[in-house]
């Protein structure tokens, strides 16, 4: 046809237009045209500046009107054309064909295109004539995305399903949320006619416009130039990769501070489809007040795409706009809805506990996500049993972030989580430079840990955890050396590659076999095995029950306000403090105007057990001068004294020392030697050494 009608436009860059056939599109070059020609270089400057195509459907095919490269192609009078077969051919197409181009804009969409004379083109139609210079073979040559795909992304996350939810949180996390809420509850779906378990993932952050969501959805997009360190999202697939895994289908509901947005992405909708469809709906919202955004869609395509919304989830129109209201009336946010979860066998993969309705006189219990199987990730070099980090939510929550700063709730109840390089005991600061990159490596014990049987370093990247449990070092050949030591450093920079790219596999949980990492984990190793050998005499022995007995060298707590962390001053504990905890109530007593405690780097905190009622000092770093063993019959004890000269705060350690019984020397690596009550040495029955206290 001479005659072309733009049905709609959208975002450029979400359709392959490089992949697909092309022709040329002139205008008339005859008769009375400079009128035209005014208006036909105003259309093409409008999809330029704003990076928009225009969308012709004419019987069963796509044309894409690709918008000008650069300015001067607004004066050349032609465009390229980018076609494609559509899948389905709708009765109004053929309506279409007999109408007036007015350039590119519909009688419902003409108010966007600013800058052009609409009532020109209401009242002429401009005439062109499609010059079919084909480049292509008749034969499509291009790519399509087959719903099959969907299934495929969830694979990078098979081998542990957190790994999938933790895409979701990262996202929260980039949206600067400072709540995030976790949960699965029935929901009730009419075309099932009945209740069935949906995941919600909401936050109280920024929020996504229109644009946001379509890049959000998209399969994959151009990473950034730069690597930014206070941003986790980076590969472009972590949405898709985390929902798809964790359930067949999610709806996603959004709020900026003028928009709102359904997005809908969906293998049960998608199936028998040949190519994978995704509607989103936006609205434009003013307060309370809101209505499509015909700019973006025509009502009909909104409706359109509503309908299936509805027709294939739990929610209508009532339950949309109460989810909306959530956010209040000028708050932003983000809630993500996953259902027909996935399976473990005949159940379902994740195993909750009914989420906590907070009632009058009702005692807040902790409430739980699990991995129904409770398997243990498998990390070389481990021989214990008993990571909870692994199968529980709460747990890999407590240590997800570096420095966690967000109220995280799961099945209604608050996660406590913990800043792991503050809360450990003998911690020691290690700085070095690898590959003229600074690291820093945070060691120290964990009392849990031990009992547990594990040791390792976690390593975070832009302060989220990566590794966990990694063996380095003697760690690795055997399971008593190192245990209970636990070790943390972020690896952002040094992970930095030198192509611009970062060492950071897409999903997120592990690292690329690449020289930065090699060297990473040598110098890991060394120092862990260096702090093995000056603490392993260090234990503290309960006299109640001959046991290793050690608190961290601080206890902190989060405001549930500003979310500053404050360290405990002696004799309080975490325990008798309530869950919702601010920083004007006991025991801190202060204002959140109050800057948060930082340990000075390259320091040494050296505390001595709460219960001896000793005070607790911060020295710097210096290097030990002898190891004094204290032994019992049935237990050999190690304590470290750290001396620094001129140094008063060292008296109470040096005090408690002297208390203690008969000092002996003893090498620092391989079994420990095993003494009679006299000091002498001997042989002890065998359930004396099984009860020996080794670090």
């Amino acid at each position: 046809p001479q005659i072309l009608v733009v049905d709609r436009y959208d975002i450029a860059g979400i359709y392959p237009l490089s992949a697909l056939p092309t022709f040329v599109l002139h205008p008339v070059t005859v008769g009375p045209t400079s009128g035209f020609i005014l208006e036909w270089n105003k259309f093409l400057t409008y999809l330029s500046q704003r990076g928009k195509v225009a969308i012709i459907d004419i019987l069963g095919w796509e044309l894409f009107v690709n918008p000008p490269q650069k300015a001067s192609d607004y004066y050349k009078h032609h465009v390229l054309v980018s076609y494609r077969q559509k899948h389905f051919l709708m009765r109004s197409q053929y309506d279409r064909l007999n109408g007036s181009l007015e350039c590119g804009i519909g009688k419902k969409q003409h108010k966007k295109a600013k800058g052009l004379d609409t009532r020109r083109h209401q009242n002429v139609a401009l005439q062109v004539v499609a010059k079919a210079v084909q480049e292509n073979s008749v034969h499509p040559t291009f790519a399509q995305t087959h719903p099959s795909y969907l299934e495929t992304l969830g694979q990078s996350h098979a081998s542990w399903i957190f790994g999938a939810l933790a895409e979701l949180i990262d996202n929260s996390r980039d949206a600067k949320a400072t709540r995030l809420d976790i949960s699965i509850d029935l929901e009730f779906f009419k075309a099932e006619g009945e209740r069935m378990p949906v995941l919600c993932v909401a936050d109280n952050g920024c929020g996504m416009t229109h644009e946001d969501i379509v890049r959000m959805v998209s399969f994959g997009h151009k990473r950034p130039e730069e690597d930014d360190k206070d941003v986790i999202g980076r590969f472009g697939v972590g949405f898709k990769t985390g929902a798809m895994r964790l359930g067949k289908d999610v709806v996603v509901l959004t709020q900026s501070e003028e928009t709102r947005s359904i997005a809908f992405l969906s293998r049960s909708y998608n199936e028998g489809n040949d190519e994978v469809e995704i509607p989103i709906i936006s609205y434009r919202k003013h307060g309370w007040w809101m209505e499509f955004d015909l700019e973006l869609q025509s009502e009909a395509e909104a409706e359109s795409r509503l309908k299936a919304v509805k027709d294939h989830s739990f929610f209508n129109e009532y339950s949309i706009g109460q989810k909306f209201a959530s956010f209040g009336e000028d708050g932003t946010g983000t809630q993500v809805y996953i259902y027909n979860l996935d399976k473990w066998g005949s159940d379902y993969t994740l195993q909750w506990d009914p989420k906590f309705i907070r009632e009058s006189g009702h005692k807040l219990t902790k409430r739980d996500i699990m991995i129904r199987s409770r398997r243990l990730r498998s990390r070389p070099g481990q021989m214990s049993r008993e990571v909870p980090l692994d199968y529980s939510l709460h747990a890999y929550l407590e240590l997800m972030f570096l420095e966690p700063r967000m109220k995280i709730y799961v099945q209604g109840t608050r996660v406590k989580t913990r800043p792991l390089r503050r809360s450990l005991n003998k911690t020691q600061v290690y700085k070095g430079s690898l590959l003229g990159k600074n690291v820093e490596l945070t060691l120290g014990r964990s009392r849990e840990e031990r009992d547990r049987g594990n040791c390792g370093i976690f390593l975070y990247w832009h302060g989220r955890l990566i590794e966990a449990y990694k063996r380095v070092g003697g760690m690795v050949h055997t399971a008593d050396m190192g245990r209970g030591v636990i070790g943390v450093i972020d690896v952002t920079e040094i992970m930095r590659l030198k192509n611009g790219s970062v060492g950071v596999l897409n999903n997120k949980q592990g690292f690329l076999d690449c020289e930065e990492y090699a060297i990473l984990d040598e110098w890991l190793g060394s120092k862990a095995n260096g702090y093995w050998d000056e603490n392993f005499d260090c234990l503290e022995v309960s006299q109640r029950n001959e046991n290793a007995e050690y608190t961290p060298d601080h206890l902190w707590v989060q405001c549930n306000k500003c979310l500053k962390w404050r360290v405990l001053p002696e004799g309080a504990s975490t325990e008798d403090l309530p869950d919702e905890w601010f920083c004007f109530m006991p025991p801190f007593r202060g204002t959140c105007s109050i800057p948060e405690k930082e340990c000075e780097a390259g320091v040494v905190t050296v505390g001595a057990s709460r219960t001896a009622g000793l005070k607790y000092t911060t020295q710097a770093l210096v290097p030990k001068d002898e190891h004094e063993v204290s032994t019992t019959a049935d237990n050999s004890t190690v304590s470290n004294r750290e001396s620094s000269e001129g140094s008063a705060e060292s008296d109470d350690n040096i005090k408690l020392a002297e208390l203690k019984q008969a000092n002996l020397k003893r090498l620092k690596r391989g079994p420990a030697a095993v003494y009679s009550k006299g000091g002498k040495k001997g042989h002890s029955p065998p359930i004396k050494k099984a009860k020996r206290s080794t670090y």
